[in-house]
């Protein structure tokens, strides 16, 4: 399926809890009701503000009206593309509002593009940010031991970051909230302290 290109078909579905069997259930669906259209599903990912259906395809208004009639209504689409022309300060600032949107994934997706270029302390707080981003998409698809794992693994590097912001994140409080939340065993979101 060659030209084809990565969307996140956003759609309004909201409360829903993530378990492992209703994250099947929804590639499923989203899988079943696209049989008919050269896509193919990547993944879902079940939050509490919407559902996320990651597909590859040379059609997305096809896929958006086919899911938006068949799931949920849309709320957005967005192509999964590099960010261009954003300073790095500008792409960590758009990871955190995504972040704190419960868009994990293209937080996750948006921290790589700068982590990728640094070493250092730097490497370690975003590699932190990045893991934390990782923790929440797992939790998207009912893996909570794996979300679990990856908030203290998310820590541990955030622990490694000796001042007290990176850009706009107040890391300090950061790590203060994952080490509550870590102590407490319970998995529950949280927002990125500005």
């Amino acid at each position: 399926m060659a030209g084809l290109r990565r969307f996140i078909i956003a759609l309004r579905l909201k409360g829903l809890e993530a378990t492992q069997q209703l994250h099947e259930g929804y590639v499923g669906e989203a899988r079943r009701l696209l049989s008919h259209i050269a896509c193919s599903v990547v993944d879902v990912r079940i939050g509490g503000r919407r559902l996320e259906v990651d597909v590859l395809t040379d059609n997305p208004d096809e896929v958006v009206k086919t899911l938006s009639t068949g799931l949920a209504p849309l709320e957005y689409v967005r192509e999964v593309a590099p960010l261009e022309g954003l300073s790095e300060e500008e792409i960590v600032n758009l990871a955190v509002s995504l972040f704190n949107d419960e868009r994990f994934w293209e937080a996750h997706e948006a921290l790589e593009q700068v982590w990728r270029n640094k070493a250092g302390e730097e490497r370690e707080v975003l590699s932190g940010l990045i893991k934390l981003s990782a923790a929440f998409v797992h939790a998207q698809k009912g893996r909570g031991e794996n979300s679990l794992r990856m908030l203290q693994s998310a820590l541990n590097h955030l622990s490694r970051w000796s001042r007290e912001r990176y850009y706009n994140v107040n890391v300090e409080a950061l790590r203060k909230e994952l080490e509550l939340l870590s102590m407490s065993g319970l998995l529950r979101i949280i927002r990125i302290p500005v």
